[in-house]
Parts: C-alpha cells; structure tokens; sequence
C-alpha cells in the first residue's frame, strides 16, 4: 500500500539556461522555497557536449551561501576568487562558501574540449546561518574516495548510499556544512532504503526512472519533499540525492545572491555592477553582466 502521507510536496523540473548549457531546476519553488538549508537545486544532464562546445559558466558572484556540486558523471574544474582551482570529477565534492562575497567560474576540463564528453550531476546552494552570511569565502573539496560509503546487500539486490556533504544513516561527511544537513547520493538495484527523521526537513530527487517511494512512483528528475517526522521507504531500482537539514528561517533571493537582509542583496547587486566583488585569477573575463 502506497504510503501516500509521506510526501507533502511533488516538485517538477523547470528548463533553464545555464553558461552553455541547460539545466532542469527544482529549488527554489513557488510553493516551497527552502528545504531545511538547501534554498536552490539544479539537475545538470545527462548532456552529451559536442566537440568544441563544452561546459563554460562565466565568471559571476555569490554571497551568504556555500555552492555544493556533486557530480555522477564526467568532469569540471572550478575556478574562484579565493584562488582555489580544482577539477571535480565523477562523485568527488565541491563546496565554495561564499559569505561576504565571491566571484568563480565553471568550465570542461581543457583536455576534454575538443572531443566529445559527459555531464551529469546536481548542483545545490545551502543558505548559511545568520552569524555566517558575512564569514570570509573559502572553498574545500572532497574527492570521491574520501566520501564515506555504505553497502547493504539484501538477497538478490543491493544498496550503495555515499554521504557526500553532512551527516545521516549513521554516516558522517568530511564536508560538514555550516548547520546540520544531509545530502546523500542512494544507488538501489531491486533494493529497498528506509529514510530516517534525524533531519526536520528532507526532500528525495529522483535521477532517472525505477524508484518508488512510499510505494508512489517517482519520475526522472522530481523531487519528493517528505512530510516531517515521516520514514518512508524508497524501492525499486535507479538513483536519487537525499537532501535535507534544519531550517534556517526566512531567506531572500535574488538571481546568484542568498541573504536575510534584503538590502545586503541591494548592495551586492551594486557591488558586481560596478566591479567592486573580488576576481577569479586568470579567469574572470568574460564575466557574466547584472540582470535587468
């Protein structure tokens, strides 16, 4: 019997364009703008990057977040103005905090431009704490051996989950975060995974076809907002990004700038206008302008 009390919300993706690319977004939403920290998400692929095209996301700024990208498939190197420059490949971690202000770029890897390659991840932004929105930018990287992995087989199937950033599942990332929160990477083959409460707020993104949560069938690239205090059970066979933390109270957004302080985002907006935020060495021309 479908559990159907355990799911609040269903969020279908949205198309965006990207840099060069398009992405399939689920955060934030009309009807629910925030999951525990976690205030944006975007689903990046399965894309297949003709020769000569590639990943390219100008230089462009942030405050009052930490970016988390996770990716399944492929390769990227990331570029920022604290001088940080780290190629992240398939299920390694990125985290930029970008606190009081920072600028960075996202591009294919050199040696992949002129062939065809592979992308498939998400990326996430994480709203900080009020105390932390203001904190110096600094970024940390995890790579894909370091994620802590658990595999549980059960008769014929399996379930591979990886604790890419915080804690859940009585496992513990490197990548901790700024305030309580999970996201887990959950591989099922004909496998059932009971998903926990320790989070308040916990939302489970599809990755394709096969699984079924609470009995409910989940399309590609849906994501599953869980109702509190529920633990439901996800089942079938395919992927999905386990997110979730504590809430952090009311944030404002506006395009690449996350605050509490909506007039902080005024002056953000004032600051990348007239080239005041710091720049990515080597890397920050062209750079993306202000919206209008």
């Amino acid at each position: 019997m479908a559990d159907v009390d355990a799911i609040e919300l269903l969020i279908e993706p949205r198309e965006r364009p990207v840099g060069t690319g398009t992405v399939r977004r689920l955060l934030p939403f009309r009807r629910r703008r925030m999951v525990g920290p976690f205030i944006f998400c975007d689903v990046m692929g399965p894309e297949e990057l003709a020769p000569g095209i590639g990943m390219n996301v100008d230089a462009h700024p942030h405050i009052g977040l930490s970016t988390l990208t996770y990716l399944l498939r492929g390769r990227a190197v990331h570029r920022d103005s604290t001088g940080a420059v780290q190629t992240i490949e398939a299920r390694a971690v990125n985290w930029m905090t970008a606190g009081s202000g920072v600028a960075h770029t996202e591009r294919s890897h050199p040696d992949d431009v002129d062939a065809s390659s592979e992308l498939f991840g998400i990326q996430t932004w994480v709203a900080l704490p009020t105390d932390d929105e203001e904190t110096a930018p600094r970024f940390e990287h995890c790579d894909a051996a370091d994620v802590p992995t658990e595999e549980q087989i059960q008769g014929s199937g399996r379930v591979v989950l990886r604790m890419a950033a915080g804690s859940a599942f009585g496992m513990s990332a490197p990548v901790t975060g700024s305030s309580p929160l999970m996201l887990a990477d959950a591989a099922l083959d004909d496998a059932e995974l009971t998903i926990g409460n320790e989070h308040p707020e916990r939302a489970v993104l599809a990755l394709g076809d096969g699984l079924q949560l609470g009995g409910r069938p989940l399309a590609d690239a849906t994501l599953a907002v869980l109702d509190p205090g529920s633990t439901p059970t996800l089942s079938g066979s395919g992927r999905a990004i386990l997110l979730g933390g504590d809430p952090l109270g009311r944030r404002h957004i506006w395009w690449n700038f996350v605050h509490s302080d909506p007039d902080r985002i005024e002056h953000a907006k004032d600051d990348w206008a007239a080239r005041r935020f710091p720049t990515v060495p080597d890397d920050h021309d062209p750079w993306v302008a202000l919206p209008r």
